[in-house]
């Protein structure tokens, strides 16, 4: 389907293909023409390469600038890695200092991992670009921060910045490259850097706070936090309320947020705060009259909806629950909205239903369609449809052929259908390509230790990605997980816990759990077990830790 924003183009195309028909001045322009009408079929079949390839070839032919960019976006907003690469390339050797093409060529390499040479095109750029290195690195900071690849475009930024060691703009962007990529050690040394050469600097100082904080230095982070908001700026204020909540100051964290109720600017932001306390201890008609407010405020509408549409899941309440899911259709909760609608419509047995919702979410959002097509196969997988999910990875494969997480999502259905090997050898493949990616390098870890293969290397691997992106909930978890298969459980503890802390999931409650019995805490496990059961009924993992352990959950 071609996307709104193309239909003017699609337009353009049709009265080229009258033009031809009709006859055209000369053979050239006829068979432009006519290959833009086959640019233009291939995109409206999800054939994202061949367009692409197609409008660049016709833009090399006719020197025409706007093409050739129209090519690029085609592979950039479809997620043609490579073809970008490829496209970009060729324009530069035709054009060697268009910013456009290099700007193109970055983003594709940067995703694709190939961080010598993302460096080497970065360097040009911002020489180039912009009118100073600290106005370079201050937008590069923005805009690299939207890609997916956030380990590699930090690692990059960083060996960039080494190049400008008396730029403070180059040590703020990669500290905040760094905390988004879940490396707080690495944006604490980039913020010290930051903060000598331009002392007191709020911006520096606000993500040394939250470093601290993810790095697990609570007392700290609140120190930077408190100072900050001792100046009664609301933003500074929210951050204070934020980070006493995320280090379990709950008493604290409360009155901050209930203090902000009175400011305009920051009220809906309290609002949110109160309303995942009210949630938490189960007050959820408090919580329901807060969110409600936040939601005719018009603002933060999203984490509204999403709130209101997990109390009536945890309510049991499942046709509210799939409709108040199913109408975040933007910001970062829509996916996992979508995919929580799409599995309680499965689980209800309306298929068609599910299938339908996904669909209208995908018309409006087709930016999200590998996102959504990995969760889709593997909610197909946890319903028994194994078959099912690999047929529809095999096609988004073809469609995508770069995205990695398509192969990630295969790896898991594998894993779930029972078939190991052929998991593992997906995964291993994923991290020969992309050796430095700690993703891979964690999922191949925790594949094996959760299958008693090969535990000294699991390790190993599991180590190598907590190296990388320390702060990750997913990575610590693993990291707890294979040090409790090799019956070493009191190192096990600390890492589930700070896990657990990190993020509220389900799976690490299972494995928190199953280590606290193993160390003799029966009483502990249990109720980590039913205490996460209560955020998250149902959960197979947690109901199978409690009739494994305790006798079938009430």
């Amino acid at each position: 389907m071609i996307q709104p924003r193309l239909k003017p183009l699609r337009d353009a195309m049709l009265a080229a293909t009258l033009m031809l028909l009709g006859g055209c001045a000369t053979t050239g322009v006829g068979l432009a023409g006519g290959s833009l009408v086959v640019a233009e079929v291939a995109l409206e079949r999800a054939d994202y390469a061949t367009a692409a390839s197609t409008y660049a070839r016709v833009a090399a032919e006719r020197h025409d600038n706007a093409l050739a960019e129209r090519a690029l976006r085609i592979a950039f907003d479809n997620d043609q890695e490579r073809t970008l690469v490829a496209l970009a390339t060729q324009w530069l050797k035709r054009a060697p200092k268009n910013e456009t093409a290099r700007r193109f060529l970055v983003v594709g390499l940067l995703e694709l991992d190939d961080r010598l040479a993302a460096e080497r095109e970065l360097a040009i750029l911002l020489a180039t670009g912009y009118p100073s290195p600290a106005e370079g690195f201050t937008s590069l900071g923005q805009s690299l921060a939207q890609l997916r690849n956030d380990t590699g475009v930090a690692a990059v930024m960083a060996r960039l910045a080494a190049r400008y060691p008396e730029v403070p703009a180059a040590a703020l962007a990669v500290a905040g490259l760094s905390l988004s990529a879940g490396d707080s050690r690495g944006a604490l040394v980039a913020t010290a850097r930051a903060l000598a050469l331009r002392p007191g600097w709020r911006a520096a100082r606000a993500i040394e706070a939250r470093a601290r904080v993810a790095g697990g230095d609570c007392d700290g982070g609140l120190r930077v936090s408190g100072s900050l908001a001792a100046d009664a700026a609301d933003g500074d204020r929210l951050l204070n309320a934020w980070l006493l909540s995320a280090c379990d100051r709950g008493a604290e964290a409360r009155a901050a947020f209930s203090d902000l109720l009175a400011s305009r600017v920051a009220r809906p932001e309290a609002l949110a705060g109160l309303a995942g306390f009210d949630i938490d201890a189960h007050r959820y008609d408090e919580a329901t009259m807060r969110l409600s407010e936040l939601l005719a405020s018009g603002r933060n509408g999203d984490r509204a909806l999403y709130d209101l549409a997990l109390i009536a899941d945890r309510r049991g309440e499942t046709q509210r629950a799939t409709l108040l899911y199913a109408r975040i259709t933007a910001g970062g909760r829509a996916v996992p909205a979508q995919l929580r609608a799409y599995r309680l419509q499965l689980e209800h047995g309306n298929p068609l239903g599910a299938a339908h919702q996904l669909d209208e979410f995908l018309a409006g959002a087709a930016e999200s369609r590998v996102e959504v097509t990995a969760g889709r196969a593997q909610i197909l997988a946890d319903q028994s449809r194994a078959d099912d999910a690999l047929a529809l990875l095999a096609r988004a494969g073809v469609a995508y052929p770069d995205r990695h997480d398509l192969r990630y999502a295969r790896a898991t259905v594998l894993e779930r259908a029972g078939r190991i090997d052929a998991a593992l050898a997906e995964l291993r493949a994923v991290v020969r390509s992309r050796p430095a990616d700690p993703v891979g390098l964690n999922a191949l870890g925790y594949t094996l230790a959760d299958h008693g293969r090969s535990l000294g290397e699991a390790e190993a691997l599991i180590r190598s990605a907590y190296a990388v992106r320390p702060d990750s909930a997913a990575i610590r978890d693993s990291l707890g997980w294979v040090l409790h298969r090799r019956g070493r459980d009191a190192e096990a503890l600390p890492c589930l816990q700070q896990a657990y802390r990190l993020e509220s999931d389900p799976e690490i409650a299972a494995h928190l759990g199953e280590v606290q019995w193993a160390l003799g805490d029966t009483t502990g496990a249990e109720a980590t077990w039913r205490s996460a059961l209560e955020r998250v009924p149902g959960d197979a993992r947690l109901l199978q830790a409690l009739a494994r352990r305790v006798g079938p959950a009430s």
